[in-house]
């Protein structure tokens, strides 16, 4: 079985980059010992989901998730810590589909993800809930409020360092209650094996 496949997701969402850095991709997870288990359904071919990725508690995260983005050749929009997109690395990272917000400026930044978002046919937008990789007692909001705003489900990814598992959950429709789906959704991730647990 590969390590990650671009047939677990609809034709819409790929990027179609070069397959030289479609097999880095999987050759990174393989030679560490991931694999990407799960799909996204064919039903959101042309449509526009929000992807959030949890837990997140260290660099590794990002380096999985890149590696995981290119060995899908997925076409994803991710919101980055500015100071991650300095240098070499910042070209990079604007090229896998990042895009670099200060974080001091919460209100700004989703509002100008949604700007950017609406003129896209389809789209995967990632987020960390969490916000950082710090420990935090609660979730941020913005991913909901990008899912009303644009009226599309959540796909739940997770990073399980047990099973050395990234996992693409079942889509999950926003209730419209917040506290009622980040509950929800942070029962889903419960089960999920951290990189540093002491800090999820």
């Amino acid at each position: 079985m590969k390590s990650v496949s671009s047939s677990q997701i609809p034709k819409s969402f790929r990027a179609y980059r070069p397959k030289a850095l479609q097999w880095l991709g999987r050759f990174v997870l393989s030679s560490l010992g991931w694999k990407v288990h799960g799909k996204i359904s064919d039903e959101f071919n042309e449509k526009k989901l929000v992807v959030i990725v949890a837990p997140h508690t260290s660099n590794w995260d990002g380096i999985l998730g890149v590696a995981a983005i290119a060995g899908l050749d997925a076409r994803i929009t991710f919101i980055g810590k500015h100071t991650a997109f300095r240098y070499g690395l910042g070209a990079f990272l604007r090229y896998m589909g990042g895009i670099p917000v200060d974080r001091n400026k919460p209100g700004g930044i989703i509002q100008d993800a949604i700007n950017q978002i609406k003129g896209i046919n389809s789209s995967l937008i990632g987020m960390s809930p969490e916000g950082t990789r710090s420990k935090v007692n609660e979730w941020k909001t913005g991913f909901l409020r990008i899912a009303k705003e644009l009226n599309t489900k959540i796909i739940p990814a997770s990073l399980d360092f047990a099973k050395k598992e990234i996992i693409l959950g079942k889509a999950f429709t926003p209730s419209g209650d917040n506290n009622k789906d980040i509950k929800d959704l942070k029962d889903y991730y419960s089960v999920f094996t951290a990189k540093h647990p002491e800090k999820y």
